[in-house]
């Protein structure tokens, strides 16, 4: 075959129909490979990844009902106004898919993003000790999270993130408006991968900026983080974290078993986060 031969076969239209569902074919199978990762990673756009997928198979079949209209020589003229007329109801489909993946990505950006600044207001007056805490991270040992944490949301604004469900934390907390963060690999609103510390972190960050007012963070739950995590990466986050507190005038309570660390990480957590005793 000569020059000419191949360059009119890479210009036909068989040819260019036929690269474009192989195309598509190989799209969708990308997108089923890395599916897992990215909504561990990205939870708040999961609805955005599966519909924009959807939408993705959507186009490959409408692609197969146009097809026939590039390979005239094999099938009829009735049969390939009949497939082109399916295809067009398909690809109206798929502008409904694809309009509505973008949407849930903006509501995602939009809601999932934002953690609210909100003064509780239920809780019982007692002493207090925010004023005897400079800012900073300091180390909870479990069980006297509870008396310690509300003791200081009397003064402040709080944001707890927490191994148990939101619904559980309130009972547990006495709490009715203070945002909670779930760390779960279930996927829900204010749920979160123990993996993704780079979003949780954002989240925490953003709090703490907020208003320019000193706040409370409660994070328990960090032994599960570090069955998830390395302890390097753990000891990062947290160290980021416990600067942005001192940044922001700012307490952030770590509640921390002491026997779920090895002895030289629990020496190094606590060289770097003092112990409320």
């Amino acid at each position: 075959m000569d020059i000419m031969g191949i360059v009119e076969i890479l210009s036909s239209e068989e040819f260019n129909e036929s690269i474009t569902l192989l195309i598509n074919i190989i799209t969708i199978a990308l997108a089923l490979k890395f599916r897992k990762p990215f909504k561990e990673r990205y939870m708040g756009a999961g609805k955005f990844y599966d519909a924009l997928l959807l939408a993705t198979v959507v186009w490959f079949i409408a692609e197969c009902f146009y097809a026939p209209a590039y390979f005239s020589d094999y099938f009829t003229e009735e049969f390939i106004k009949k497939s082109e007329w399916i295809a067009d109801n398909i690809w109206v489909i798929f502008q409904l898919l694809f309009l509505y993946a973008f949407a849930s990505l903006f509501g995602a950006l939009v809601s999932r993003y934002a953690i609210g600044v909100i003064k509780e207001r239920s809780l019982k007056d007692s002493d207090s000790l925010d004023a005897s805490l400079t800012s900073g991270s300091y180390i909870v040992i479990p069980g006297k999270e509870k008396e310690i944490f509300l003791s200081i949301l009397q003064k402040r604004p709080g944001f707890i993130i927490s191994r148990t469900s939101p619904d559980k934390v309130k009972t547990f907390f006495g709490v009715k408006e203070t945002p909670i963060m779930w760390l779960t690999k279930v996927e829900c609103e204010q749920c979160i991968w123990p993996t993704n510390l780079e979003y949780l972190g954002h989240l925490i960050v953003d709090f703490l900026k907020k208003d320019n007012i000193p706040k409370v963070v409660l994070i328990e739950g960090l032994e599960y983080l570090a069955l998830e995590n390395n302890f390097e990466r753990i000891f990062k986050f947290l160290s980021s974290i416990k600067d942005y507190a001192v940044l922001t005038n700012s307490i952030v309570l770590l509640v921390i078993s002491p026997e779920a660390w090895n002895k030289n990480q629990w020496a190094i957590l606590k060289k770097e986060f003092p112990v409320i005793e």
